[in-house]
């Protein structure tokens, strides 16, 4: 039966083996959404606790000529924000319910995701404590 969006062709059922692979990259999923939130967190609160709390996110760009740059606690954000949304994604109920290719998508695609969020907030604490002078710059 078609939604009447996208193709035309029935939906394949998918296999008791296929729906049990797909719980263990769900089930993968949630552990390496759950890891990295808490590396982002942890992150952030050691940057949290060794920079004053006024401390801004070095910028010197076109939009923003007196290089005041964003605070630091928003800076902190959007990469906690991104794997969140993964980790609410592979939680959902028929989350299990993926073919081959969308295994190998989910393996790969969703751990370069998680692990480049994680140095990416590695990355912007380190030059928020430069910039708060915990590290030397």
């Amino acid at each position: 039966m078609s939604s009447g969006t996208g193709k035309d062709e029935p939906q394949v059922a998918l296999s008791a083996e296929d729906l049990l692979l797909g719980r263990k990259a769900a089930k993968y999923m949630n552990v390496l959404c759950a890891v990295g939130i808490a590396a982002c967190i942890g992150i952030a609160l050691f940057v949290f606790a060794n920079v004053p709390w006024d401390t801004r996110m070095p910028y010197d760009g076109k939009y923003n000529r007196a290089g005041t740059g964003i605070p630091m606690q928003i800076a902190m954000l959007p990469i906690a924000i991104v794997i969140m949304g993964l980790w609410r994604s592979a939680r959902k109920a028929d989350s299990h319910e993926m073919n081959k290719a969308s295994r190998a998508v989910s393996y790969t695609l969703g751990t370069a995701i998680v692990l480049g969020g994680i140095l990416g907030q590695w990355a912007m604490g380190q030059s928020i404590l430069v910039s708060g002078g915990y590290l030397p710059g």
